[in-house]
């Protein structure tokens, strides 16, 4: 496979040097992390604030002010960004590929690293230990174009989704009312 990659990369140098980037010597990397929060609520009211519209607590997108943010808890399902409110603008940052709700979702997709050449599957399970609430594991998998850097703000960037943004979003009760701005964030 990497030698088929490597001929097609000089076959297209050959053609205009002036518009590739080499990138050999290329080794395909890969890595795997994992978060683990637990949340004091229970479960199917985490689920419910984790999926569906998520602008509320997800706060890395494309758009500075992102029309609309969606992760659909249904397999085949979306999650994507709308940038306007009047046109369908946007990206998909990821497929859902398993739902098992309130227990499992498992996305595939580049969530914000478009134009690279990766594949990011991120599986959540959500359980109730036994001293309550709700305990949120990410297990990240990804492979392609990666480097230690990148799988290290990968992994602390879920971490922040997780314990600094969907923790704090849930136990201080904003999605409850998710139509007003969460408190919680006010000094962002």
């Amino acid at each position: 496979m990497i030698t088929a990659i490597a001929a097609a990369t000089l076959i297209i140098s050959a053609a205009d040097a002036t518009d590739v980037v080499s990138i050999e010597p290329y080794e395909p990397q890969a890595f795997r992390a994992q978060v683990v929060v637990l949340i004091e609520a229970p479960i199917e009211e985490v689920f419910d604030a984790a999926t569906g519209d998520v602008t509320g607590w997800w706060d890395h997108s494309f758009s500075l002010n992102p029309a609309e943010m969606v992760i659909e808890p249904v397999f085949g399902g979306r999650f994507y960004e709308r940038l306007y409110a009047d046109r369908n603008d946007g990206a998909l940052h990821a497929t859902v590929i398993y739902v098992d709700a309130p227990t499992k979702l498992t996305m595939n997709g580049p969530l914000g690293l478009s134009g690279r050449a990766v594949d990011l599957v991120s599986a959540w399970t959500l359980s109730e230990p036994e001293l309550g609430g709700t305990e949120f594991t990410v297990d990240l998998s990804m492979a392609g174009e990666v480097d230690s850097d990148l799988a290290s703000a990968v992994a602390g960037v879920w971490d922040h989704f997780i314990r600094e943004r969907l923790k704090v979003y849930i136990e201080a009760g904003c999605h409850i009312d998710d139509a007003v701005e969460c408190a919680a964030f006010a000094s962002e």
